[in-house]
């Protein structure tokens, strides 16, 4: 994969994990809630899709997982010839400090009339299986990370990791396969400073370039992750080796953070 130009991804999600999870307590949650926007850039499936996705972050929440909410929606893409069909799974939504196991989920169209707009929402009722030891302190903060992106647009953002000086993966996935976007051959894996503000990519020979391999909008999906300790990543690069390699490192020795942006 070039890395100065990114394709537009639609990940293939495998939720069954065999990684060693640590010590959990399971926590029902009910009446979970999130809503997004529909516009003429988000469409009806896009705005369920991302109103599904604040819900279980809100389920996460409520179980007590406030920090480095983290979550995946569980969407499995199955290839057909050249088409590629979605299905959406409802069960075994994972997440870093916690996982998300939707029991009922309920979808409706609102209108906000003081907005003028109309919303998709979600509620769901859940169980949290929820770690029990957690760094509070320890948090990975990414900020200019944008919703909606054009084709040609250059993707930055900030980072600052918060509580202890850490070591950095960023990963991207793709219809093509995954990447290991930092380090990198012209970025070598650096201990970052906490409290620090740095910005993303770290050196002026890496450029991130939005493109799409169809006519169609293209989701792509990112994934950044801090440890206090140098742990190499060494497998190939797919979601269900990255979601091992996390859950091998015990929760209070790593943050994450998850984004899902669109390419238009």
């Amino acid at each position: 994969m070039n890395r100065n130009n990114l394709i537009g991804w639609i990940f293939l999600v495998i939720c069954t994990i065999a990684a060693p999870l640590h010590a959990q307590n399971p926590v029902k949650v009910k009446g979970a809630q999130g809503r997004w926007q529909v516009s003429e850039e988000i469409t009806l499936k896009e705005a369920e899709e991302r109103a599904f996705m604040e819900a279980k972050k809100e389920a996460l929440r409520k179980a007590g997982v406030m920090e480095n909410v983290w979550s995946v929606f569980g969407q499995i893409s199955q290839e057909s010839g050249t088409e590629f069909h979605e299905a959406y799974s409802q069960m075994n939504v994972l997440a870093i400090g916690g996982m998300v196991n939707v029991i009922n989920k309920k979808v409706e169209e609102v209108w906000d009339t003081n907005t003028r707009s109309l919303y998709k929402v979600v509620t769901i009722d859940a169980v949290v299986q929820k770690e029990e030891k957690v760094d509070k302190s320890y948090a990975l903060e990414v900020k200019g990370v944008a919703n909606l992106y054009k084709e040609g647009d250059v993707f930055t953002c900030t980072l600052k990791v918060h509580g202890t000086d850490s070591y950095l993966k960023f990963f991207w996935f793709d219809s093509t396969g995954g990447a290991l976007l930092y380090p990198n051959t012209y970025e070598p894996n650096t201990l970052l400073q906490a409290e620090k503000e740095y910005s993303i990519p770290f050196s002026n020979a890496v450029d991130y370039r939005m493109e799409k391999q169809g006519k169609e909008s293209e989701k792509i999906n990112m994934m950044m992750v801090a440890t206090k300790e140098n742990i190499p990543f060494t497998d190939e690069v797919t979601y269900q080796n990255v979601l091992k390699w996390v859950y091998s490192i015990p929760n209070d020795k790593r943050c994450a953070f998850y984004d899902m942006i669109l390419i238009k």
